[in-house]
């Protein structure tokens, strides 16, 4: 006999008073997704025939964090219960026998491989529940079983009595009903209960009343349902998710010398023979590459690194390219639209900003490169600074493959530095540099032989001041 098709219902109108936030529970973010998008994976990595989300009224937020995922909504009109959160997905489902599962869009820990398992398991029962075992047993509902281990119901913590709350299985969260037999409970589900709410966990003893077969389906990992009610439970949820990264990366062959102080998230990919130190943080759609070093401290978000890239100490990358082969860093920060070629170095609190760094070019102290497009085998000193920004709009500086910038170069885009041209160190260069040329833009020095010695006696009418031949005086300003 065919399974029954599927159908699969994210509840996601909760409020999330505990978060004291004024960002929706279900969209704070959880390894590098909202705590929700976890949730509908799972989901969609069933072969279910639809994933629909249960929103409140007016959620728009919700929506527009799910936009690019293939899922339905409706709406849950009042939050009255999690049993009318599910009428209402139900009112979105058609006619004829199928599976309904359920989940709580609260658990970002939740695996796809779990929810098939309960899927699994309902064969021709009317509805079943994953039963876990958790250390901390407080806001679990809790499993009545008779004797032999049969459901009976499934009694909510506020409407448990003493024996029900010290011991046994409790309500994991998550629900699989055959989608007839839940239509006929949720018409007999009614609020009397200390919350004043139609329960979702009633419908077990409305079905098992009515002589239709309920069971609890035990499962050991009961973190991996934990729901997501407060700050604290969402550090909790995250760090679970962690460790799940990282022992899959350690297995893919990844070391990680501390893996209880890195932190990588769900959507990052990392190469082989590459080695994270302690303190490195990969956030977003960061794709790491093979054979690369990854020193303490180092943030990369949402960039592309390839293969035999070093990473030094404290640096930053965010929504930007590294070739192969590359290095970056101590302290160095690549702020979005950075292109660093193959080979290419960025150094000690270098920064750069929507800039290309060609390959084999070097950046290697206290620089910043903002909108530029640097060639091949460029030396750029320290101190060089690009001049971008004249106040209301951004310009380009362009310098040529072999050129040669001099330290403490202050180049007032818009301007272009040939291939292969010089300039001095000390220069603020305002127009362009021909190909193999030397620019100089310093202000004429001027020595003042035996300065010194007559400052010895100063002139009496001018205090005790020194002077220059032009009469200003050349004491600096008190900096204290």
């Amino acid at each position: 006999m065919a399974a029954a098709p599927l159908h699969a219902l994210i509840l996601a109108a909760g409020e999330g008073k505990r978060m004291r936030s004024s960002t929706p529970k279900l969209l704070h973010r959880c390894a590098g997704l909202a705590v929700v998008e976890h949730v509908v994976r799972a989901a969609r990595g069933l072969e279910a025939q639809s994933v629909t989300v249960v929103a409140a009224a007016g959620d728009e937020a919700l929506r527009e964090a799910l936009q690019g995922y293939p899922v339905a909504f409706t709406e849950q009109a009042t939050a009255s219960g999690t049993a009318d959160a599910i009428a209402a997905g139900c009112a979105e489902l058609g006619p004829g026998p199928a599976d309904v599962l359920v989940v709580n869009g609260d658990c970002p820990g939740v695996l796809t491989s779990t929810l098939a398992h309960l899927v699994a398991e309902k064969g021709d029962a009317a509805a079943v529940v994953l039963a876990v075992e958790p250390a901390d047993r407080s806001g679990y509902g809790r499993l009545q079983l008779s004797g032999d281990g049969e459901l009976l119901a499934i009694v909510e913590e506020a409407d448990a009595g003493p024996e029900q709350l010290e011991a046994g299985p409790v309500n994991g969260g998550v629900y699989c009903f055959d989608l007839d037999a839940l239509r006929g409970a949720l018409d007999s589900i009614d609020a009397d209960n200390a919350q004043g709410e139609r329960y979702a966990t009633r419908l077990f003893e409305a079905l098992r009343q009515s002589g239709a077969e309920v069971r609890a389906v035990p499962w050991a990992d009961a973190d991996e349902v934990h729901g997501v009610n407060s700050r604290a439970e969402l550090a909790r949820a995250e760090a679970l998710l962690w460790r799940r990264k990282l022992a899959a990366l350690m297995d893919a062959g990844v070391t990680v010398r501390a893996p209880g102080s890195t932190w990588v998230d769900v959507d990052v990919q990392v190469g082989v023979d590459t080695v994270l130190y302690p303190g490195v943080t990969l956030e977003g759609n960061t794709a790491i590459g093979a054979g690369c070093t990854v020193y303490p401290g180092v943030r990369v978000r949402n960039s592309r690194v390839g293969a035999g890239v070093t990473l030094l100490d404290g640096s930053v990358v965010e929504e930007s390219i590294i070739e192969e082969r590359a290095s970056i860093g101590p302290y160095a920060r690549l702020r979005p639209k950075s292109e660093i070629g193959a080979g290419a170095k960025v150094g000690n609190f270098v920064e750069t900003k929507a800039t290309r760094l060609g390959a084999g070019s070097k950046a290697g102290h206290l620089t910043y490169l903002g909108n530029a497009t640097i060639g091949e085998g460029v030396n750029i000193g320290a101190g060089t600074i690009t001049c971008n920004y004249d106040g209301v709009a951004k310009h380009e500086t362009i310098i040529g493959d072999g050129a040669f910038i001099g330290s403490n170069t202050a180049l007032v885009a818009p301007v272009r530095i040939g291939a292969n041209a010089y300039v001095g160190a000390g220069s603020t260069i305002t127009e362009d540099v021909p190909d193999g040329a030397l620019g100089l833009g310093r202000g004429r020095q001027v020595n003042k032989e035996a300065w010194a010695a007559r400052q010895a006696a100063p002139d009496e009418d001018a205090g005790d001041a020194p002077r220059d031949e032009e009469g200003g005086t050349l004491r600096g300003e008190d900096s204290s």
